[in-house]
């Protein structure tokens, strides 16, 4: 009898190791959403100091190396692709559990989203990278528009376990290798001229969509709990007059209050101040390139330290005055 419970408990381990092996190497590894939240666990506790959530405007924007190699400020890129605020929430709440940021740095890109649900592409980018949990369950309940693809999501086999037929070298071991040096930064080396907007005369404002509204409020109210200050960022890129309406709107529910510690800081009222060129620092229409990165981040480097007087301590994690 204990010979053939052993066989079957031995049989379930190699089972179980092998399912693990098999599913480490068909995993997605995307390195527009899902790098940045599985390196987050990798980070040393209590050592971020400058959380940036957010969407592309955040990841291939803002460059934690020239933050603490400049300014000594250490930040962190927890953002995804096309992020919508529901996924932004639920990061938050994951990343809380393991790092108590001074400052929350939020771009406010995607309140000019339209939709209440996302995209397969982007359910995978936003939540493939997190540790399964409940924030993990819940960010999916609210990304995917069909129940039946809850549970599909929430164990990602069943939505890549036919990706064999197309593996490359970085999904085996010894492919990607980031060592813990890698903060969330991707930067963009394409340079593609772009004309500056023209939308300063826009006055009228775009009501944001209720589910985004919501959530943008739910992580105003979670900051606000864990008495961490806000700073609200819209990133340079080709703003559209439809976008500079909800950024009105945003401004003026600023105006009437919110909750929390918040401030706003829209570097596209800044260009001449960051020196970007149009012709040479963007890689799109939507995010600069890495050129271009290092004047936005000069600029933010200095309004942190203006603004928040951010020192690197001891410990290694940055102490305010």
């Amino acid at each position: 009898m204990w010979k053939n419970v052993l066989k079957t408990v031995g049989f379930l381990v190699v089972f179980i190791l092998l399912f693990l092996w098999i599913n480490s190497i068909l995993k997605l590894k995307h390195e527009d959403g899902i790098a940045q939240m599985e390196m987050f666990y990798r980070q040393k506790e209590n050592t971020v100091d400058v959380l940036c959530l957010g969407s592309s405007h955040v990841f291939a924007n803002i460059d934690p190396a020239i933050l603490e190699e400049e300014y000594g400020i250490a930040a962190y890129d927890l953002a995804g692709s096309m992020q919508p605020m529901w996924n932004t929430y639920y990061c938050l709440k994951e990343a809380l559990k393991y790092q108590k940021p001074s400052l929350i740095v939020l771009d406010v890109f995607r309140l000019t989203e339209g939709f209440a649900y996302s995209k397969e592409s982007k359910v995978v980018k936003n939540t493939y990278g997190m540790r399964l949990s409940m924030n993990k369950i819940r960010s999916i309940q609210e990304s995917a528009e069909k129940e039946e693809d809850v549970l599909r999501h929430v164990f990602g086999m069943g939505t890549y376990h036919d990706r064999y037929y197309e593996l490359e070298e970085k999904d085996f071991p010894g492919g990607i290798q980031k060592d813990d040096s890698y903060k969330g930064y991707y930067p963009l080396m394409e340079v593609q001229a772009q004309k500056e907007p023209r939308v300063s005369h826009i006055k009228d404002t775009l009501s944001i969509e209720e589910k985004t509204k919501r959530y943008f409020y739910r992580i105003l109210e979670l900051a606000q709990e864990e008495d961490i200050p806000v700073l609200l960022i819209n990133a340079p890129y080709c703003v559209t007059e439809d976008d500079k309406k909800v950024f009105n709107e945003l401004e003026r529910l600023l105006q009437e209050g919110v909750p929390g510690k918040v401030a706003y800081l829209d570097f596209n009222k800044y260009y001449k101040e960051m020196g970007l060129d149009f012709a040479l620092d963007f890689a799109d229409s939507e995010h600069l390139n890495k050129e271009g990165a290092k004047k936005m981040n000069k600029y933010l480097g200095e309004y942190l330290g203006a603004n928040y007087g951010f020192l690197t301590g001891k410990s290694g994690k940055n102490k305010k005055k």
